[in-house]
């Protein structure tokens, strides 16, 4: 592990901006609570996707399959069998876990190109539709209600938006600092080599299968975690939301536009565009329908138009050039 990761826990920023956010909900409205809890969501979910698509450079379409296992698998066990949803949660972490890895193994297998891996996944994701929208375990096209919050942590339950919120700042808080993690150990080279050239990382020693597999399971296992804990949060599992394929392009499309490969990309797109998005919806839906739908079409277009290679990328840029203008500025002077 590089020193920069303990640099990092050891930052007092990153200690007051995680007091800030965990006092969020002694101060913030309900409305914009709910909010920021969905934006933690996709904070979480973001960042997981980034282990793949952004280190990796495998652009997986497969990541609402796994929200969809961490939602509807431990909900169906609590429905159907009265399994603790901790339980059900570990499970569904480790099965997502072992279906990243199998994905990763068709990878290596079958040595698929970049749109190849893409469209597998997608079908992976298509597949893992149906499969919900056909069982009635997981309750089908009509999803699955669970049980009122009584505020009992050891069943699962956290009393409320406030509970909740806390519960997933922690995941989205685990997926950053896996992030972090991940680049500052061998992982993370290794992985961002196979990323510029797949041919040449292996003919240096680097394992194809064994870091694409490792890099799949862990970023398949933090959205099932981030799931159980959405589906929970939501008390309705709506299938269409939990394991549609258009969840994944909404991760992918976040992940994308903060900029891939590092961790502060996603996060900062998330905590921009999830509210901004909701807001919008909330403020100009009613009067206007799908007026706040073209309005967020068209900031996307925009940033990637202006900012091809994603907001913190060109943000960094800006502040060297800023830097770089100010130290001619100093020596001329």
């Amino acid at each position: 592990m590089k020193r920069g990761f303990f640099d990092l826990l050891r930052s007092p920023v990153l200690w007051a901006v995680l007091a800030v956010a965990a006092s969020m909900p002694l101060w913030v409205p309900p409305y914009y609570l709910g909010i920021a809890t969905q934006t933690l969501v996709f904070v979480g979910l973001a960042l997981a996707w980034n282990i793949v698509g952004g280190l990796a450079g495998q652009i997986s379409l497969a990541h609402s399959l796994f929200v969809g296992i961490g939602a509807l698998v431990p909900s169906g066990l609590l429905i159907s069998f009265g399994v603790n949803m901790w339980a059900g949660m570990a499970l569904a972490t480790l099965l997502s876990a072992v279906v990243g890895v199998f994905i990763a193994w068709v990878d290596f297998r079958f040595r698929l190109a970049h749109l190849s891996f893409a469209l597998v996944t997608l079908a992976f994701a298509e597949v893992g539709e149906l499969v919900v929208i056909g069982s009635d375990f997981l309750g089908g096209a009509s999803g699955l209600y669970l049980p009122p919050d009584t505020g009992h942590i050891s069943l699962f339950q956290f009393g409320g938006s406030h509970g909740y919120f806390w519960v997933l700042l922690v995941l989205a808080a685990v997926c950053t600092l896996a992030n972090f993690a991940i680049i500052n150990v061998r992982l993370g080279y290794n992985l961002r080599a196979i990323r510029g050239n797949e041919d040449a990382a292996q003919a240096i020693g680097v394992g194809l299968f064994s870091n694409k597999a490792v890099a799949m399971a862990i970023s398949a296992a933090l959205p099932a975690m981030v799931g159980t804990a959405w589906a929970r949060y939501s008390s309705f599992v709506d299938p269409y939301q939990f394991s549609s394929p258009l969840l994944t392009i909404q991760i992918v499309l976040i992940a994308t536009i903060g900029g891939l490969g590092t961790p502060l990309g996603p996060l900062l797109a998330a905590c921009l565009l999830v509210p901004f998005g909701e807001i919008v919806r909330g403020h100009l839906g009613g009067a206007l329908p799908g007026l706040h739908s073209f309005i967020y079409g068209v900031l996307i277009v925009a940033v990637i138009l202006l900012m091809p290679q994603g907001l913190v990328p060109a943000l960094l840029r800006l502040s060297r050039r800023a830097a770089g203008g100010a130290g001619k500025q100093l020596q001329k002077s």
